[in-house]
């Protein structure tokens, strides 16, 4: 899939702005500021519905404007289809040629974006709700019908949750544990199925990147106690049980995959604790490269890459071993005041200072 052209109306510094992509991507660069990172961020807004940078709306829009309106022509599947978003403080309405989409997740169908960010350094070093948050898109990307298992799973939470504030029965709380518990463990399965097949790549990803002198290990962590003898549905409600008076006082649900993590270690080092600043950027690096290999793999459709100048801070040697994994069947776009560090990728550049 590609990105062929793009248009913008009052989005960020952006009053009026048009552009034309060329099938392998871009190479943008100009100084810091003039809004190199606000291109990158109104294209995934095709496949998110939602900024990577704010979970807020308006901030998008130019300041001293009451709207924004975001338009995009994308090949996908031998097809151009056209997008189109605006924005103002009342409401948002996504269309795919000219037609409303229903629900802000039917763009998780179509358009698959892998976003390279300076922020996932916190994938590997930051709290657990990083890792989650990765996976919950990466799986929903690569598994559209995740994204309806989680609405559900949120919603029974928000309720349990709602229970355990007030005076309850055994059986009316029996009934919400078991759905809590049903969807629950179906999530997990889920991830671990993905994780099936995203560690072994992650791990030789990263042997290589390191100059094949480290190795990766990566483990689910459940925040309940596993009994190998028994299932994870008895478990999790068996855990329950146990944790009902602190759950109680706490007024929240005290288990589940909303509080599970994945952790990471170097050789036998947890790498949130001990790894270099390199070391936690090529972990991350090398889940994104999964990421968009696993995507490729399934739609046989390459998703777009987007690097938001994330290796300018790795050794050349790293840098290196990343551009030779990097395929030629993604359009990649890159954003970063120093071009020169990417001049081996061969893609068209596009300098901003010239053009805003």
């Amino acid at each position: 899939m590609e990105i062929n052209y793009l248009k913008l109306i009052n989005f960020r510094n952006y009053t009026q702005f048009d552009i034309n992509f060329s099938s392998e991507g871009a190479l943008i660069y100009g100084k810091n500021g003039i809004g190199k990172t606000n291109l990158l961020e109104a294209i995934a807004y095709f496949a998110f519905g939602k900024s990577f940078q704010t979970s807020h709306d308006v901030d998008l829009i130019n300041f001293s404007q009451k709207f924004f309106r975001i338009s995009a022509k994308f090949n996908l599947f031998e097809k151009e289809l056209y997008f189109e978003c605006a924005v103002d403080k009342e409401q948002k309405k996504i269309k795919i040629d000219d037609i409303k989409i229903p629900r802000i997740s039917e763009l998780y169908k179509y358009i698959k974006v892998v976003y390279f960010s300076p922020d996932d350094l916190g994938f590997t070093a930051g709290a657990p709700v990083y890792r989650r948050f990765f996976f919950d898109q990466a799986i929903s990307q690569y598994s559209f019908d995740y994204i309806e298992l989680l609405r559900k799973y949120n919603r029974i939470l928000k309720q349990r949750n709602a229970l355990l504030k007030k005076k309850f029965g055994e059986k009316e709380k029996m009934v919400w544990d078991k759905q809590f518990v049903k969807y629950g463990v179906e999530i997990i399965k889920r991830r671990l199925n993905y994780l099936k097949e995203f560690i072994p790549v992650l791990s030789q990803h990263y042997f290589y990147i390191s100059g094949e002198k480290e190795n990766l290990q990566t483990k689910y962590i459940y925040s309940f106690p596993i009994d190998n003898n028994t299932n994870l549905e008895n478990n999790f409600l068996t855990y329950l049980k146990k944790i009902e008076v602190q759950e109680i006082e706490n007024q929240r649900s005290l288990a589940g995959p909303h509080l599970d993590d994945i952790k990471f270690d170097i050789e036998t080092h947890p790498a949130r604790r001990f790894a270099s600043q390199g070391q936690k950027r090529s972990i991350a690096i090398a889940a994104r490269l999964v990421q968009a290999g696993m995507i490729s793999q399934k739609d046989k459709e390459a998703p777009i890459l987007m690097f938001d100048d994330v290796l300018s801070e790795l050794d050349k040697e790293r840098t290196k071993k990343i551009l030779k994994i990097l395929k030629k069947n993604h359009q990649i776009f890159i954003v970063t005041p120093n071009h020169e560090i990417y001049k081996d990728l061969a893609l068209p550049g596009i300098n901003l200072e010239k053009i805003v």
